[in-house]
């Protein structure tokens, strides 16, 4: 699994379209930001391609300045974690 956190720079004026780009992404979430151009995104692992592949198409969309990643986690599946304790436990 992996999950990354993101700031998306964009014009204010142009913060709804590339909003609306961002959303056609698999595994992308806008959270704010909007009002001064500075999008909160997070993008997550959905089975229809890799986490990099996402961001690197995030920089290419029409209307980005840039991007800078804030978090990234990367590491198994919690329920795989979870089922790999249990094994240890026993």
């Amino acid at each position: 699994m992996n999950i990354c956190s993101l700031v998306v720079q964009t014009r204010p004026d142009k913060a709804r379209a590339v909003e609306r780009r961002l959303l056609a992404l698999p595994g992308v979430e806008v959270h704010g930001g909007r009002a001064e151009g500075k999008l909160v995104v997070t993008v997550e692992d959905v089975g229809q391609g890799e986490v990099a592949d996402t961001l690197a198409s995030i920089d290419r969309l029409e209307g980005v300045i840039g991007t800078v990643l804030i978090y990234h986690y990367g590491g198994e599946d919690s329920a795989l974690e979870e089922s790999d304790r249990e094994s240890h436990a026993a």
